[in-house]
């Protein structure tokens, strides 16, 4: 698994040495035809969008946009009630553009998340969706039929 690194000027903050508790899965909701990894890092590159993830997902690349000790700005500022916040987690969007292939993009996602829990040491059980940290409907790809399709994907993630 090949991790291209690519990081934004923008959209991120220091982590202050809080310790990453979480992985938190998202998709872009971007299922225009070229809408892949390389284009959301385009995307949160060129400004400041006042969002961004550590990684972009889609079927051929990985990107890393955000470094690991930073937080990037994904799933909120830690007033939510779930505990769950920038600062202690790492996001992943998975791209879901038309021209790729999902089932590679998640077979890409999987090997990362797996990749993530053995170098920060987080259990399957702290492997969650952004809906876990705020309840929006996101991942919304996997969210059809009482969530399935996240349930399948975590099913597959092992400590």
């Amino acid at each position: 698994m090949e991790i291209q690194k690519k990081l934004i000027q923008y959209n991120y903050s220091s982590r202050s040495g809080a310790e990453i508790k979480y992985i938190i899965i998202h998709d872009t909701g971007n299922a225009n035809k070229g809408a892949n990894a390389l284009a959301h890092y385009h995307y949160f590159n060129g400004a400041n969008r006042k969002a961004s993830a550590h990684y972009f997902v889609d079927s051929e690349n990985i990107i890393q946009t955000v470094e690991d000790f930073n937080s990037s700005w994904h799933c909120g500022d830690g007033k939510g009630k779930y505990g769950i916040w920038n600062s202690n987690s790492i996001g992943i969007e998975i791209c879901i553009n038309s021209d790729g292939n999902y089932g590679n993009t998640l077979l890409n996602t999987h090997k990362l998340v797996l990749y993530l829990m053995d170098k920060h040491q987080i259990c399957k059980k702290r492997v969650l969706r952004h809906y876990d940290a705020s309840r929006k409907i996101c991942p919304r790809t996997m969210s059809e039929d009482n969530w399935s399709g996240w349930f399948d994907f975590h099913s597959k993630l092992y400590c």
